[in-house]
């Protein structure tokens, strides 16, 4: 009896002091706090060394670190945290079936397959995405009320289902949008981890598919809860655009524009962005002398674009609107 008990017994990932320090860390991710998510995410790494959450947590916190910052400096501190995230899931799971290190194990290659789309390298993206994706969809079909892998799952069928409509020669068998978008919902609302990031999602998806109402609700409910959050802000401002709200577009690029300028260190590439998109909506409402003002200004960032390349690319598209509105 006592050994069947042990035979039956698995490894608790997620017990309530973990999940504490999980949404501790995610309180201070949202609003891009990295140090201070940083230190609930070690505490994990310290507290319980074989665990892949620590680590896969620490890794995607660099990752959005390094997103927000254009930079790359921290890659191999990043890679080195995804492998222990693997090592420590595929060690768990020669031993036993245990969905959470499925999770972590799923989520490290979904995770890796955005940071690769960051960097161009979009082979490595399609690769780990689709591996990423398929394990997810494994992990729900297994447990359906493990309402952690909805997330990424709802992600990836709406992507593939996306790349199905617009790249029908690639012959990928179709999706399910409305499907994809059900998955996201329950996320939204049964995840113990991923509701924030799940409604961000939401609001990007049916920004994408031209249901703006639906997407200012969701990114408007975040930024109520969190007015801080650049990565939401970048979201909001983003749908404005898309929508043609130039004039509230432009008012939030220049939101960004001031949030980055404040720190210490400055972000040029963020800075020439958000300063070519304010030249773009006033270029758009024939605000001509107003355009050429910000466009010029994305010029001036050109001398830091050995440190931050997508200068060059804001430098180009800036020039070139310049030459059509003179």
């Amino acid at each position: 009896m006592i050994l069947a008990l042990f035979l039956c017994t698995t490894v608790d990932l997620n017990p309530p002091e973990v999940e504490q320090l999980i949404k501790s860390g995610l309180e201070y991710a949202y609003v891009e706090q990295f140090d201070s998510a940083k230190y609930y995410f070690a505490e994990i790494e310290r507290l319980y060394p074989e665990n892949p959450a620590g680590y896969f947590l620490s890794g995607a916190l660099l990752q959005l670190k390094m997103m927000d910052e254009c930079q790359f400096s921290a890659e191999e501190e990043y890679l080195h945290l995804m492998r222990q995230t693997v090592l420590n899931a595929e060690k768990i799971l020669a031993d036993e079936n245990n969905l959470w290190a499925k999770f972590y194990l799923a989520n490290t290659y979904a995770y890796r397959a955005v940071y690769e789309g960051f960097r161009k390298n979009y082979f490595e993206t399609f690769k780990l995405g689709v591996k990423g994706g398929r394990m997810m969809q494994g992990l729900m079909k297994e447990d359906s009320t493990f309402y952690e892998a909805y997330l990424a799952v709802g992600t990836y069928e709406y992507f593939w289902a996306r790349a199905s409509r617009y790249l029908p020669f690639l012959n990928l068998g179709g999706g399910d949008v409305d499907g994809a978008i059900a998955k996201l919902h329950i996320a939204a609302e049964k995840s113990l981890y991923s509701g924030p990031t799940a409604r961000n999602s939401l609001a990007f998806i049916y920004s994408e598919e031209g249901e703006y109402e639906k997407a200012e609700s969701m990114i408007d409910s975040l930024l109520a809860e969190y007015p801080t959050s650049r990565t939401f802000l970048w979201n909001k401002t983003e749908m404005e655009f898309k929508r043609k709200n130039y004039r509230l577009a432009a008012d939030l690029f220049q939101e960004l524009f001031n949030r980055y300028n404040s720190h210490n260190k400055k972000n040029y590439a963020n800075l020439a962005q958000c300063r070519l998109y304010v030249g773009k909506c006033f270029a758009e409402l024939g605000e001509k002398d107003r355009a050429r003002e910000y466009l010029k200004g994305v010029i001036e960032y050109k001398e830091h674009s050995d440190e931050y390349p997508q200068i060059k690319g804001y430098c180009r598209e800036a020039y070139v609107l310049l030459n059509r509105i003179l």
